[in-house]
């Protein structure tokens, strides 16, 4: 069926015939296939065990060599017929699509890992609705409360007027204003900061609504946070919870033991509890703070041998309560619904994966279209001389310790390199001194607005303030916060410079050899 395809293009649309667009966007499109089922199968979830499927990174691997192998295969056949050479004549923009249909295949290939990711997450999302998981990681968040979850910070009780460094010494928090843009200054403070720790004293207890619970009191718990509940959402939840305890609503409280138990029946995971022991050993009214703790994990699932349950109860301060025989496979359930929670809430795709992504079919495409439009030789000295010229700006720039060095090396570089290559062109001079110019021209000229933007914003890095080194300066963090912006818009300047340069460059190859 592809001959019969490539006759017809031969005959009709020769361009396509000659890149082998058709058959190699058909590769493409059965990869991204592949890895979509391959992604989906890694989305599996075992919620009866510590470790999901996870083939990621053998598929990673696979797919970087099978991409290698059919791109080796692709030029070889596409490299046999170069239309610039013979066949037949190159049309005004014809170069640009060629490049275009380079860019389309070499987008296909590299990008395998996309549906991969895209089939994993919907195998996660699958499970549950969104609904349905926020109920679910709602009853998980909350329960961790009466297992094993965390303690709240407690309000500061008093501030040392001052800062103590590492000898134990009080720094003095006042200073002379007008020493404060002097460089002794800026390097003594500095120093100070790094080894200076505020000296803080917190209370060893909390207030409730009016009531005084201890710090390690269950009032005083966190629960443990979804992406798929937010923050505002998650602070509910914990003081819904605070409040049944504080009112002595035990209804509500044997209510969500009993729901967390039966999502550990649900997924046949471990415990040795019953909803009556578990709130007799925990359910320690009024003040809560005579419970047991539950082992959120049964030994045989450890993956660290330094995570002990006494170990960590004596660093975090109440090495006096020890862990109970009781357990639950709670850190599971846990790790388990936390994926899940996370692929309903994170995007299939973000900015910056696909410009890079975009970024790199762009160098593909254009290491190829360069290697058509000159020769191999050309390409060859071009490749050796930008590693040269990068290795000798590199140490130069070691050797003069200038941070910024390098980014105007090469900027310079850049310009002269396309100066030089318009200079040959309009004076019709000697075709063979300007292909590796060619190759170097190509290869470059998207990075000249990145290198402009970042040499700018370095430049307003600390302004007026060049002696403070905790300020920044607006311009700079203006800068900052736009870099995708610079980068999308730059993509498109370069799509936009190919268009016209295609033209110049197939102008380009009627300039005599000699």
């Amino acid at each position: 069926m592809f001959k019969d395809i490539q006759k017809k293009l031969l005959l009709k649309y020769p361009l396509l015939w000659n890149t082998k667009f058709v058959p190699m966007v058909a590769i493409g499109l059965l990869l991204h296939l592949i890895f979509f089922g391959l992604g989906y199968l890694d989305g599996t979830i075992d919620f009866s065990n510590r470790n999901n499927l996870d083939i990621e990174v053998t598929c990673i691997l696979f797919g970087v060599l099978l991409v290698i192998i059919i791109i080796i295969l692709w030029l070889v056949n596409y490299f046999k017929n170069n239309s610039l050479k013979s066949f037949y004549s190159k049309s005004k923009y014809s170069l640009f699509y060629e490049w275009l249909q380079i860019f389309v295949v070499s987008t296909l290939l590299i990008t395998f890992y996309l549906p991969f990711s895209v089939g994993k997450q919907l195998h996660q999302r699958s499970y549950y609705s969104l609904e349905e998981t926020t109920n679910r990681c709602k009853t998980i968040a909350t329960a961790d409360m009466f297992i094993d979850g965390s303690f709240g910070e407690t309000e500061i009780d008093s501030l040392a007027s001052g800062l103590i460094d590492s000898l134990g010494n009080k720094i003095a928090l006042n200073y002379n204003p007008e020493d404060a843009n002097t460089a002794e200054y800026a390097t003594e403070k500095e120093s100070m900061a790094v080894e200076a720790v505020a000296a803080y004293t917190y209370k060893n207890h909390i207030i409730f609504n009016g009531k005084k619970y201890d710090q390690f009191s269950l009032v005083n718990r966190n629960t443990f946070e979804f992406t798929v509940i937010s923050r505002e959402q998650d602070s509910l939840n914990r003081i819904q919870v605070q409040n049944w305890l504080h009112q002595g609503n035990k209804a509500e409280v044997k209510k969500l033991m009993a729901n967390h138990l039966s999502l550990i029946r649900e997924h046949d995971l471990a415990t040795n509890l019953t909803l009556d022991k578990w709130f007799e050993i925990v359910y320690k009214a009024p003040e809560f703070d005579e419970f047991l703790y539950i082992q959120p994990y049964l030994k045989q699932y450890e993956t660290d041998e330094s995570y002990n349950n006494y170990e960590m109860a004596s660093k975090i301060g109440y090495d006096d309560r020890k862990y109970s025989k009781y357990f639950v496979q709670q850190d599971v359930l846990k790790d388990k619904y936390d994926t899940v929670s996370e692929a309903h809430t994170d995007p299939f795709f973000n900015i910056e994966m696909i410009l890079g992504f975009l970024y790199g079919a762009f160098g593909l495409s254009i290491l190829i279209f360069s290697f058509r439009v000159t020769s191999g030789k050309s390409w060859l000295i071009a490749v050796v001389t930008t590693g040269v010229i990068n290795i000798v700006y590199g140490i130069f720039t070691a050797i003069v310790g200038v941070g910024n060095m390098y980014a105007y090396l090469i900027l310079f570089t850049i310009l002269g390199i396309i100066f030089y290559f318009f200079l040959i062109y309009f004076n019709k001079k000697n075709l063979q001194l300007s292909r590796i110019a060619l190759n170097l021209f190509l290869w470059s000229f998207i990075g000249i607005i990145p290198l402009i933007y970042f040499i700018i914003q370095e430049h307003y890095l600390r302004g007026e303030n060049r002696y403070d080194y905790n300020y920044t300066s607006p311009e700079y963090e203006w800068m900052r916060e736009h870099i995708i912006h610079m980068f999308s818009l730059n993509f498109i300047f370069a799509i936009l410079t190919l268009f016209f340069l295609s033209k110049i460059i197939r102008n380009w190859k009627g300039i005599s050899e000699d």
